[in-house]
């Protein structure tokens, strides 16, 4: 539902390109989520992450992260979490927004990998990195993006409130 007042928001602000209502889950440390052995979960901390983070950084973008958006490895912000299967990144969730009280996540899982429950895997992992632990953790999807919603979904997360963004 719209905010009450959006027509005169939208006014005041005029001209307005684009605006969107926004759903803000929480997000619990630790979250749990069963995943295929035949996936590797790589945290950005961990020394398999500063080694991907140099394979990266040295040979380039694979085509699934490229497609994802990332243009370099400067791109993961950290803290980040990746999802690994036969070899290529399937998944990756990253620090969308980043302080020293709060995280909000940020998720992208290449095309070829969708539907098979990598994006909720990856983000269950990134809520258990130790850097994470003394924040307040977040999950934020548009309301018209349901494949993201289904993840907070699997992973029964809860919801806290809504955003409205003026472009």
């Amino acid at each position: 539902m719209p905010p009450a007042h959006l027509e005169r928001y939208l006014a005041l602000l005029a001209p307005v390109a684009h605006w969107n209502i926004g759903l803000v889950y929480a997000l619990p440390h630790a979250c749990g989520f069963d995943t295929d052995t035949r996936v590797a979960l790589i945290n950005g901390d961990s020394d398999a992450g500063w080694h991907l983070m140099h394979a990266l950084s040295t040979h380039g973008m694979p085509e699934g992260l490229f497609s994802m958006g990332f243009r370099s490895a400067a791109d993961l912000w950290a803290p980040w979490c990746a999802a690994v299967v036969d070899g290529e990144i399937a998944s990756v969730a990253f620090a969308a927004r980043l302080s020293a009280v709060g995280a909000e996540l940020g998720l992208a899982t290449a095309p070829a990998f969708r539907g098979r429950g990598l994006a909720a895997a990856v983000t269950a992992a990134w809520s258990r990195l130790p850097s994470l632990q003394t924040r307040t953790l977040f999950y934020s999807t548009d309301r018209g993006n349901h494949a993201s919603q289904r993840v907070a979904s699997r992973l029964g997360l809860t919801l806290r409130g809504t955003t409205l963004r003026v472009v």
